[in-house]
């Protein structure tokens, strides 16, 4: 009985020491929060700032050339048609689409960068200015620059011209150009016809008179004045008296000769 009793008092004792226990499991430290693996930094989106031609912008990522096409410079015929139609596609704000094909340069000689331009709504820039007779199909394989995919497209589309000096000329300029060519080959060949002409002799009978006194005694019937300077159909007559033949047929300098 006292052996039992013994067991049931160390048991008791054990017991309480563990529930008096104060050992606590240690908190791991906080961590960093690291993303979720879905978690990705989409680039910036692109926009228009203003337009400077129809094959060049400005967006907030910088100058941008567009690939393939060429449109008519400052100060050329068809210059603002084409950039009023890159502007009714998209306006300052307005979000755009570049991309960079593959195996085409990132920049051209200028630092612009070299880009397909799409707008939001899925508009081919470069085929819209092609389509409409303001550009032409240019800087691809066709004259030793890189191709790109929508080169045969851009082809197919174009409608404008490339003229003998390098310059773009569009649909509606085409007709302005070739009147004016027209133009200037009908006066060059009225000059030519003008040339070849025989020209009307003009009868300078006062040369055979030396003096105002040997014309006064001709026996042809020639004019024996006096002649002035200021009367348009005499003042040749005039100047040969006067000052051609040496003898000072104006004496009196009054613009009158061989009075």
């Amino acid at each position: 009985m006292r052996k039992m009793w013994g067991l049931v008092v160390a048991g008791a004792v054990l017991a309480g020491a563990a529930g008096c226990s104060t050992t606590t499991t240690p908190t791991a430290a906080p961590t960093a929060t690291t993303p979720s693996p879905t978690a990705s930094t989409s680039a910036p989106e692109t926009v228009l700032v203003s337009v400077v031609d129809g094959d060049t912008i400005e967006t907030n990522l910088g100058t941008v050339r567009i690939i393939g096409i060429d449109a008519p410079e400052r100060g050329v015929c068809g210059y603002d048609e084409a950039s009023a139609l890159v502007s009714s596609l998209v306006r300052p704000g307005d979000a755009l689409v570049l991309t960079l094909p593959d195996g085409e340069n990132e920049a051209d000689r200028h630092g612009r960068l070299l880009r397909y331009v799409d707008t939001a709504q899925g508009v081919d820039v470069g085929a819209a200015l092609l389509t409409a007779g303001l550009g032409i199909a240019r800087y691809d394989s066709a004259d030793g620059y890189p191709g790109h995919p929508r080169e045969a497209a851009y082809h197919s589309a174009q409608t404008a011209r490339l003229a003998a000096d390098g310059s773009v000329t569009t649909v509606a300029c085409q007709t302005a150009a070739e009147q004016a060519q027209a133009l200037a080959e009908q006066q060059a060949a009225q000059d030519a016809a003008n040339a070849a002409a025989p020209q009307p002799v003009v009868d300078e009978w006062w040369r055979q008179y030396s003096s105002c006194t040997k014309l006064k005694k001709n026996p042809n019937g020639h004019p024996t004045g006096p002649f002035a300077r200021d009367n348009p159909a005499e003042a040749a007559i005039y100047d040969w008296f006067a000052h051609g033949t040496g003898n000072n047929g104006d004496g009196e300098g009054d613009g009158l000769a061989c009075e």
